[in-house]
């Protein structure tokens, strides 16, 4: 399945492939993110920008979700109606701290699209906070905590809803172990997320393999 900032995006297995431009510096990146899942339900497509340097990390976003049983408009790829487009834009900035501390802290919010609310009259610039920590590094597997909060910048009246969940809050609190295995001069790179969502009440587990 494919576990996303404390939402399961589907529950089905998937392929991704993400194809990107850095330059020599590999500090600018532009590049395609795509996803499938193999029941044919699931589909994505996205855009980015990323610059990152010294620890700072800087991406864009524009992300196309037009898996078949969508509740929204999920067929017009050129659409960028504020109203009714299926896309929606993102913009994060990430600091990792340098040496024996490798914290990593973000803050991302959705700055267009998909983001407006029952009501669809506003964006709601819903804002997703997280941090990581690199817990366990050179054992029999590495090891990573995560946690993370989610609310609106412009709430609707009445309610704390946003992007994420119904109610400001943690949304994710997430433990991922991961290891790179090695057949003869191929290695295969596995993790394993668990991930728990306190505002949504939910539970997942996803696995993933990074085959190229």
């Amino acid at each position: 399945m494919h576990l996303w900032r404390g939402l399961q995006v589907t529950n089905t297995a998937l392929g991704v492939v993400d194809l990107h431009l850095k330059d020599k510096s590999n500090s600018f990146a532009v590049g395609l993110w795509g996803g499938a899942g193999f029941t044919g339900d699931y589909k994505e497509f996205d855009y980015y920008m990323s610059y990152s340097r010294s620890g700072f990390t800087v991406a864009w976003w524009d992300i196309y979700n037009f898996s078949k049983n969508a509740t929204y408009n999920n067929r017009q790829v050129f659409n960028y109606s504020a109203r009714d487009t299926v896309h929606f834009m993102d913009l994060s900035v990430a600091y990792r701290f340098q040496g024996s501390f490798p914290l990593n802290i973000s803050w991302t919010t959705v700055i267009f699209g998909r983001d407006r609310g029952a009501l669809n009259e506003k964006n709601l610039y819903s804002t997703y906070m997280s941090m990581d920590y690199p817990v366990l590094r050179g054992g029999i597997v590495d090891v990573d905590l995560g946690v993370a909060g989610a609310f609106a910048l412009n709430p609707e009246d009445g309610t704390d809803a946003h992007f994420y969940a119904k109610d400001a809050g943690i949304v994710n609190i997430n433990v991922t172990a991961s290891k790179k295995l090695k057949f003869g001069s191929y290695i295969l790179p596995v993790s394993v997320m668990g991930m728990f969502n306190p505002a949504n009440n939910e539970a997942d587990l996803q696995i993933a393999l990074d085959i190229f």
